[in-house]
């Protein structure tokens, strides 16, 4: 009996040990940066968290910062804060706090183009070595493509300061899903698939839209008189580098092509590709909380956007407008020019939009054959392969009378034994 009570009291403290070491791991100690909806473009809440182990401990919270590589977060505002604390201890999973701060919370809003968030607080909590902050908020935009985006995460940056590195992972399920699609593409005609707004337009196989150093401008249809989807993309050049985003026109002059019906609601996406280094349309920062005025003038042959001004070109940025319900013109290849900042500049670049005509002609053509030839008298000859199908009587004894034959002898036999 000794011997059982310290085999239970030796199993005992391995249980009480686990349950120790399950507690004290529970909480993650390494920064991090969640997306609630990872999928590329979406606008969802973010979840920021950080364990203090440096400069910072003992001080009071006065502030947080969360610097991007190319998440918007110029949206953010403090009524878009859902949780901001401490975990004492950093003993809590998930974003439970032990002490909520949010009655600290004096600002917040983007920065640095909308690539980084600044929280501002009033300093009356003090942190500590081993604490976890925890912050979750709403209304960020994620990166427009799948991808592992670099964070960085700061503390007190207005004094003395704590910063970690940590990464931001977007679309890791949707970029398998999308693979499928390029091998449905129909190889007889050169198209691009816009795999991010599912539009597909008609591209010149000489014009790279990956890295497109050319203006670039089609129509999805691109058939004559149609009702159809427009994209024009254009790459900012040294000039235009370092200015604000104002406006950006499309100018149909002389081609036949009527925009008057386009206005704000009819706008899919404008935005930019940073550095132009996304296939298509793909962008990496939408701009259509800035967009301001859609208008058409001239007839209805010239498209005009207004923005807020909010956003800073840089050179060799894409600039990308996708809109709806323009009227194609007839027929044709069509000179038309994209300027950025209409307001401001006169470096109108042009692009060609190719319209097909539509195809009218094949249904006559295969209504064409016609012929009853085959009508004539073709003679049947049934008659002799009928019979000999019929005739093949089998002399053999079937298989029913080999079994009777069978099972007479057998019974033979026995009668013999007894």
């Amino acid at each position: 009996m000794p011997r059982d009570y310290l085999r239970a009291g030796v199993l005992v403290a391995v249980v009480v040990s686990a349950a120790v070491f399950a507690g004290t791991t529970a909480a993650a100690s390494e920064p991090s940066i969640e997306a609630t909806d990872d999928s590329p473009g979406a606008v969802t809440e973010h979840t920021a968290t950080m364990v203090v182990d440096g400069s910072v401990a003992g001080s009071s919270w006065n502030g947080f910062q969360i610097d991007y590589e190319a998440t918007d977060v110029s949206n953010v505002g403090q009524g878009d804060i859902q949780t901001i604390g401490i975990d004492r201890g950093n003993d809590e999973s998930g974003t439970t706090v032990d002490e909520s701060v949010m009655n600290d919370l004096s600002s917040a809003g983007g920065d640095n183009n909308g690539q980084s968030l600044d929280i501002g607080l009033d300093g009356s909590s003090d942190i500590n070595s081993g604490d976890q902050l925890v912050v979750v908020f709403a209304d960020a935009q994620n990166p427009g493509s799948s991808g592992q985006y670099d964070v960085t995460l700061h503390v007190n940056s207005q004094s003395t300061g704590e910063s970690a590195q940590t990464t931001l992972s977007i679309g890791s399920t949707a970029t398998t899903t999308a693979t499928p699609t390029t091998t449905s593409t129909p190889t007889s005609t050169p198209t691009t698939q816009d795999n991010d707004d599912g539009i597909t337009f008609g591209s010149d196989p000489d014009v790279s839209l990956v890295q497109g150093s050319q203006p670039y401008v089609n129509a999805s249809p691109n058939t004559a008189n149609e009702t159809a989807t427009h994209a024009a993309m254009a790459v900012v050049d040294v000039e235009m580098g370092n200015s604000s985003w104002t406006g950006l026109e499309v100018n149909y002059s002389g081609t036949g092509t009527d925009v008057s019906n386009v206005d704000q609601g009819d706008v899919v996406k404008i935005g930019i590709d940073r550095g132009d280094d996304d296939p298509n349309t793909t962008i990496d920062r939408s701009l259509t909380p800035s967009l301001g005025e859609v208008s058409g003038s001239n007839d209805g042959e010239t498209l005009t956007f207004g923005l807020d001004g909010n956003y800073e070109l840089g050179e060799g940025d894409q600039v990308v407008a996708v809109y709806e319900d323009v009227q194609n013109p007839a027929a044709g290849d069509y000179s038309v020019g994209i300027e950025i900042n209409p307001q401001s500049s006169d470096e109108e670049v042009s692009a060609t939009l190719s319209i097909e005509a539509a195809s009218t002609t094949t249904a006559t053509a295969t209504a064409e054959p016609t012929e009853t030839a085959t009508a004539e008298p073709t003679p049947t000859q049934t008659d002799a392969p009928t019979t000999t199908a019929e005739s093949t009587p089998s002399t053999s004894p079937g298989f029913g009378a080999v079994a009777a034959a069978v099972a007479l002898v057998a019974a033979a036999a026995l009668l013999v034994r007894r």
